[in-house]
């Protein structure tokens, strides 16, 4: 019988240490221990040039001799530690939710670089599937990362609120 209500505390207190860590723990120290976060909008890493009788595609990179490629930057800002601070606190309230897969769209047109320890890393969001791929290395736990609708509606709501939009302007 005692044996039975410790196991049942003990189940019970370990539920709560488990609920109260925070989401993607690794990822936030990550975040806290860098020395810059750079949030992006860029044109397509994808283009197909079409000319008579040829078809080509090319694929760009987000980094270019191991800096953010600048040449397909539209909006950039530089997180203050105030807008760091609400990043952290975007990923510390993300849930972990099965359900959620989004699209197959993939076309990233925002970018979360992180420069620490001389090294630029990233994430790149697609905002209209709720996709991301990321540097080898960062410390992303795919099973914790963006898993609810509602996470990629925060993470995009900040993004707008300091003036970076995903939508890229339609070429005239």
């Amino acid at each position: 019988m005692i044996t039975n209500k410790i196991y049942t505390l003990s189940l019970f207190f370990s539920s709560i240490w488990i609920f109260s860590q925070n989401v993607n723990e690794e990822l936030i120290h990550y975040l806290k221990e860098a020395e810059t976060i750079l949030i992006t909008s860029h044109e397509d890493l994808r283009l197909d040039i079409e000319t008579p009788g040829k078809s080509k595609t090319i694929y760009r990179d987000l980094l270019k001799n191991g800096v953010p490629n600048h040449e397909i930057i539209i909006n950039k800002v530089v997180l203050t530690p105030e807008s760091r601070q609400e990043l952290i606190d975007i990923i510390k309230r993300q849930k972990i939710v099965k359900a959620w897969d989004g699209a197959l769209c993939f076309e990233p047109h925002n970018t979360l670089f992180i420069y620490k320890e001389n090294q630029w890393k990233n994430i790149e969001l697609c905002f209209g599937c709720k996709q991301y791929g990321h540097s080898k290395n960062l410390p992303v736990n795919r099973e914790e990362f963006l898993h609810s609708y509602q996470d990629w509606i925060n993470l995009e709501d900040f993004f707008r609120k300091l003036g970076v939009q995903w939508e890229v302007p339609k070429k005239k």
